[in-house]
């Protein structure tokens, strides 16, 4: 009799678990090719927006500093460019930089149909007088929101050293607009504007002794920054700047920016502070003359038509220390501007006259200085503190010495005292703050075209200490004030008041 084996059932059922742990194997493996492929493509993605927002800002920069007087290709030598003054709805008044890739890469913000590059942003700052209506941010503007083109110069070639090429910096243009005061706000609303109670198309200053942006209406009813009379008042500009990659990653972002401004009140020579103390020069060649545009200046790059006519030699707090410095002047005949030549510059020196302030103007100018050192620095004992040609900041934290074969052209900052000798000549700015103490001996032929100012920050009870200013021995010593280079370091940089990305 047969028996049955109740193990031949189980035949082929290793091939068939084979089969199965092959299909998990093959399976996992396909996962895991299927996870690196993603992690790939998302770290190229990420790659790709980084690439992106990188170009972006360096766009925001490339106008940044183009917009500096000192800079190496100017907007102001720009051709074409003839006010960055003047509103958006009134021709001339908005500015593009654009940065092709080559001959097959027109970059035209302006156009909408076909034009991966059109300027959507443009719509959702608001512009009175444009004629471009405006559009809660959140989707791009379309063909009615382009810029108006009466508004757009010429445009103009980006500086990077790459433009033209597939090399180039994948931002595509630049926008430089003025601020209003509804600009960018919710022109409905006026509680987000900047100041509510001002006109929605009034320029927006910015007010460098408070810190905060101001409509040019609310300083003074001014129509515009440049006329307001209020110190350290600059207009804001609105930078906007879209980079786009090959792939498609596309950035849009936006800094608000404004000029350093630096300039003091109008006098050959401020001592700031209460009962100046005053060395009279003992040659009759020295002298200071208030008379803007005196002596025979160098040209300011750029081109300076400013003339404010006569002012003071010498300003001071009030009258008492005009009469305390005329009492220690032997020769006053050698001082001469304004009538009288030594007189108080009063009001004009309200946001100048503490310590707290003025030691906050060192701080940024340390910040913003071309150079800055301490007194035993090599940078600082070159001979040459900027040129004519190209005026800089120049920052020295201690004592500091100019003597004979020395030049200079822009801002000088010295927190120690500063001492002047033989035949130097600076043209620009001279602020001699903290120990407020500068020192010019004579025996050659030195020359200051611009302003001298003196303060010193080290009195106690937060309040401003003597200022001193010594004159000695023979020669021809001169300081001519002159608006122009006096304002030179207004324009040497912009700082950035605020940025954001625009997220749509």
């Amino acid at each position: 009799m047969r028996q049955l084996n109740v193990r031949n059932r189980e035949r082929g059922i290793a091939l068939i678990m084979a089969l199965l742990a092959l299909l998990l194997i093959s399976a996992v493996g396909l996962g895991m090719i299927y996870m690196s492929s993603a992690e790939t493509a998302i770290n190229g993605n990420y790659k790709d927006t980084q690439v992106a927002f990188f170009a972006m800002r360096g766009g925001l920069e490339e106008m940044r500093d183009r917009l500096r007087t000192n800079a190496k290709n100017p907007l102001s030598k720009a051709p074409n460019v003839l006010t960055t003054t003047a509103m958006p709805g009134t021709p001339n008044s908005i500015i593009y930089l654009v940065n092709s890739s080559g001959a097959g890469d027109p970059v035209d913000p302006k156009t909408f149909l076909n034009n991966p590059y059109f300027d959507d942003e443009f719509c959702h700052e608001y512009f009175n007088g444009s004629g471009v209506a405006w559009v809660a941010p959140g989707t791009p503007c379309q063909a009615v929101g382009a810029p108006p083109f009466a508004s757009i110069e010429p445009y103009i070639v980006s500086d990077d050293p790459h433009t033209g090429t597939a090399s180039s910096l994948k931002y595509k243009w630049v926008r430089l607009t003025l601020k209003q005061n509804a600009t960018s706000g919710n022109p409905l609303v006026p509680a987000t504007w900047v100041d509510s109670t001002q006109a929605a198309n009034a320029q927006v200053c910015w007010d460098a002794t408070n810190l905060m942006e101001r409509p040019s209406t609310a300083m003074g009813g001014a129509a515009n920054c440049d006329l307001v009379t209020t110190n350290q008042v600059e207009p804001v500009y609105l930078v906007t700047s879209m980079a786009v990659t090959p792939s498609g990653s596309r950035r849009v972002g936006q800094y608000e920016v404004s000029a350093f401004n630096i300039a003091p009140p109008p006098a050959g020579l401020s001592l700031d502070g209460p009962t100046p103390n005053f060395g009279t020069p003992n040659s009759n060649n020295a002298g200071i003359d208030g008379t803007d545009q005196s002596g025979t200046p160098p040209a300011v790059p750029n081109g300076c038509t400013t003339n404010l006519g006569n002012q003071p030699a010498i300003g001071t707090d009030n009258a008492a220390d005009a009469a305390s410095v005329l009492s220690q002047t032997k020769r006053p005949a050698n001082f001469t501007g304004s009538t009288p030549a030594i007189t108080s510059q009063g009001p004009a020196l309200t946001n100048w006259d503490t310590p707290a302030e003025l030691n906050a103007l060192v701080s940024e100018m340390s910040d913003v200085a071309d150079v800055t050192c301490p007194s035993a620095s090599p940078k600082c004992s070159s001979g040459t503190y900027g040129t004519v040609a190209a005026p800089q900041i120049t920052y020295v934290n201690g004592d500091f010495s100019m003597s004979g074969g020395n030049s200079g052209a822009g801002v000088l900052v010295v927190t120690g005292t500063l001492t002047i000798s033989g035949n130097m000549q600076f043209n620009g700015l001279i602020l001699v703050i903290g120990a407020g103490n500068m020192v010019i001996n004579g025996g050659g032929n030195g020359t200051i075209y611009g302003e001298v100012f003196v303060a010193n920050t080290t009195g106690v009870g937060g309040a401003l200490g003597s200022p001193s200013f010594s004159w000695n021995g023979g020669g021809k010593a001169s300081v001519y004030y002159n608006s122009c280079w006096a304002n030179i370091g207004n324009n040497l940089h912009y700082i950035v008041l605020a940025s954001r990305e625009e997220m749509y």
